[in-house]
């Protein structure tokens, strides 16, 4: 990465009008975890206008947990395949091998019906981006985000250090790290994006653990597929790892879930100084070593 930059806490527009869109759509998780005066801000601009249907179809029912995933992140990474105007994909073929190549999505969330209704995309978000309600609330969330940068300059400043130990020691080819802070998104949901050689992690609030964690998936995720006969032949379920993370329960299933829990356990050991050596290694211990004690 380039040292002389500094890691802040920013937006990207397009993603700004998703989860705008969605608030008009039903969307309820902006509540959970947030004050009083930012759940009121918010509500101000429930029914501000009417918005394409469109975005009543990123709720689904097949993660109980969170029925925004995974289709509100496959709109996120669709904003990085879209022309500067937004009016239409360049790269589709790109875009869509990225989702149906991604480990974490389960077939049938990403069936010829997904790319039926996303098609859409392009025309619905523009209607967002142009519409005078969302132009006001966008002044309103850069302002947010000032006060975001100010409250946690200590922690972006650690987060900086650890991820150039991580990007040299481990051979990651990011040369950029954005932080995308969207006050609409739910603060439990977290998703990563690699944009050529950026890294942006997007979430519904700062946590530096976070923003650690997401990154370590890109650079653990290569050495658990060198491993992957090893993780599908234990079988095991993981400790404090959700059923969801399982997909259909095959062999795809099991390394997602063993991914999950070894990028919480390296996160832990990174955020405390130690870092593996050889990723290889340290994640073969970890498919026969229990370490529910040390998850933080």
């Amino acid at each position: 990465m380039d040292s002389a930059k500094h890691i802040t806490i920013s937006n990207i527009p397009e993603i700004s009008a998703i989860y705008f869109a969605l608030l008009q759509c039903g969307y309820d998780y902006y509540t959970m975890g947030r004050s009083q005066d930012h759940i009121a801000f918010l509500q101000r601009y429930i029914d501000a206008g009417k918005v394409p249907h469109f975005f009543a179809g990123v709720k689904q029912n097949t993660c109980q947990v969170y029925p925004y995933w995974p289709r509100a992140a496959i709109l996120e990474k669709a904003s990085f395949y879209l022309l500067p105007d937004s009016s239409q994909f360049r790269d589709y073929d790109t875009f869509r091998a990225q989702i149906m190549g991604a480990t974490n999505i389960a077939d049938h969330e990403r069936d010829q019906m997904l790319w039926e209704w996303i098609s859409d995309f392009p025309k619905a978000l523009s209607e967002i981006l142009t519409s005078e309600a969302f132009t006001d609330y966008l002044k309103w969330e850069q302002e947010w985000l000032s006060t975001q940068n100010v409250r946690h300059e200590a922690a972006l400043q650690m987060i900086d250090k650890c991820l150039d130990i991580c990007v040299s020691k481990y051979g990651s080819p990011v040369q950029d790290i954005q932080i995308i802070i969207n006050p609409v998104k739910c603060v439990y949901s977290a998703d990563y994006h690699l944009d050529q050689n950026c890294f942006i992690f997007c979430s519904g609030a700062f946590r530096a653990d976070s923003v650690i964690h997401e990154f370590l998936h890109h650079v653990v995720h290569p050495a658990v597929v060198e491993i992957a006969d090893m993780v599908v032949a234990t079988k095991r379920e993981y400790p404090d790892i959700d059923e969801s993370y399982y997909l259909s329960g095959d062999d795809a299933g099991q390394l997602n879930a063993f991914e999950e829990y070894a990028v919480r356990m390296m996160t832990r050991d990174v955020m405390n100084g130690n870092y593996p050596d050889t990723l290889v290694s340290y994640l073969k211990n970890l498919t026969c070593t229990d370490r529910r004690k040390d998850y933080y």
